[in-house]
């Protein structure tokens, strides 16, 4: 059987290189009509979903990341189907934001995603859930953000691809 995938945030980062190296995926993003903060926009993505195997939860928006989880887990928890969450290391109990606060929202915003995730898994359904976390990775737009980031405190866009589709 061949895996049929959808992802979101598919236009940039690491969702584009995800959805350029896989036949056949489904892309959701503002720029083809699928916003994930609208209610509406994430129905239509879970009836877009229906021939998908596996769907990457890669676009960040507020709390509507973890929305969408939870949107898509309702519709598949009687399948055999996987679910990927995109987290970030910012989520991990031993970050601590020392003179970051402009990224105490993206923090909380991912730990919510990492506590559902897991709390999602503990139901035991059939579905397969996989969360993958990364630091910072050297998208055109963190690569632009801090231009001087020493090459040792970032993963490539291609090492974060390869994590997430292992």
């Amino acid at each position: 059987m061949t895996l049929k995938y959808a992802i979101t945030g598919h236009t940039s980062g690491i969702g584009k290189e995800i959805f350029s190296i896989l036949p056949n995926a489904k892309g959701f993003s503002r720029s083809n009509g699928f916003d994930i903060n609208n209610m509406e926009s994430r129905k239509d993505i879970l009836n877009e979903l229906k021939d998908c195997n596996v769907f990457i939860n890669n676009a960040h928006s507020n709390f509507s990341q973890t929305l969408m989880l939870l949107d898509v887990f309702h519709n598949w928890k009687n399948t055999n189907k996987t679910i990927i969450n995109i987290g970030s290391e910012i989520a991990e109990d031993k970050t601590i934001l020392k003179n970051y606060e402009d990224l105490l929202e993206y923090q909380i915003q991912k730990k919510s995603l990492k506590v559902l995730h897991y709390d999602l898994v503990a139901l035991e359904t059939n579905l397969n859930l996989k969360y993958v976390y990364f630091g910072y990775v050297g998208t055109d737009r963190i690569l632009k953000k801090y231009p001087n980031m020493p090459r040792e405190q970032y993963i490539t866009v291609e090492e974060a691809v390869n994590k997430i589709l292992k």
